[in-house]
């Protein structure tokens, strides 16, 4: 199972450093997969940020792009923080060589019409991989699973623990990776969010985003991944 780091955090939230390339690194040499943001600047340029700030040589997207590329098996969730900007952010992906280790996500939080912008980066790389969202936030599974762009699921759970094992079996059955959301990031304790990651290995998802990816590896047993 992937365990990926949430902003590159290890042991819980961290806003002072999160998606900072040290805590990156620091994820990436430890085993653990990346979840992280990208935004667009004014001048054009790509960089890492989960709400807009002045960009600086540090969060450059190309800066991040060579962390990953340190162990290229580490898979990259990439959360698309604005629209409009698909065919050069593909380019850039392909330009770094970074293209076929991320998945993209939570567009439907930013487009009009969900599914749009999937189908605008199938359209321009028919091999980059992208992740389609189901939660309890009126994002059903088969408006996802609609999305026939989106080979990969992401799981969340806002409100509290909804999905079940026949939830997650009909979206592995239909052939998609799964990816859980921990309750952690929408404020349970890690000792609330264990539970639930058992449950969520149990199930059989392909990975679980946490802010706590050592002790989640640790409860489960798991090495780094």
């Amino acid at each position: 199972m992937i365990v990926l780091a949430h902003r590159g955090n290890l042991r819980g939230p961290d806003p002072m450093h999160e998606n900072s390339p040290d805590s990156i690194a620091a994820a990436i040499s430890s085993g653990f997969g990346i979840e992280t943001d990208l935004r667009r600047a004014a001048d054009g340029n790509f960089y890492v940020s989960h709400d807009p700030m002045q960009p600086s040589p540090r969060n450059a997207l190309a800066v991040h792009a060579a962390l990953w590329r340190s162990n290229p098996d580490a898979t990259v969730a990439l959360n698309i923080k604005e629209t409009g900007n698909e065919a050069q952010l593909i380019g850039e992906l392909n330009t770094l060589g970074v293209a076929g280790q991320v998945f993209l996500f939570d567009m439907e939080l930013i487009e009009p019409v969900a599914g749009e912008m999937a189908a605008r980066f199938r359209a321009l790389d028919r091999h980059v991989a992208i992740a389609a969202r189901v939660s309890d936030r009126r994002e059903p599974s088969a408006r996802a699973l609609a999305i026939d762009a989106a080979e990969t699921i992401w799981l969340d759970e806002f409100d509290g623990p909804w999905a079940t094992r026949t939830t997650v079996a009909a979206l592995i059955l239909a052939g998609k990776r799964v990816y859980g959301v921990s309750p952690d990031l929408h404020g349970a304790t890690p000792e609330q969010a264990t539970r639930r990651w058992q449950d969520f290995a149990s199930w059989g998802v392909t990975g679980i985003c946490t802010d706590w990816p050592l002790r989640l590896a640790a409860e489960l047993g798991i090495g780094s991944a």
